[in-house]
């Protein structure tokens, strides 16, 4: 993975961001989808591996090339 760590905000759907690794665990996370944003992590440790595809940003995605990271999964529709 680069130099980002997952952080697991809630459980909604698509709300668990990347984040700079020097995070020290206490202070506000910026993700790299929204910088301008503050937030509090749930969690005290940096997660590496995401554990719940559905919690993943969509958005923050691109920004990590660890193959532990899969896609987002995609449903076809057929009409």
């Amino acid at each position: 993975m680069t130099s980002v760590a997952w952080f697991v905000r809630t459980v909604r759907s698509g709300d668990t961001h990347l984040a700079s690794a020097q995070w020290n665990g206490y202070g506000p996370v910026r993700p790299l989808c929204a910088p301008e944003v503050e937030f509090r992590a749930m969690n005290r440790r940096p997660l590496t591996v995401c554990f719940y595809d559905e919690q993943r940003c969509p958005l923050c995605l691109p920004h990590t090339d660890d193959d532990r990271v899969p896609a987002p999964r995609t449903l076809a529709v057929v009409r």
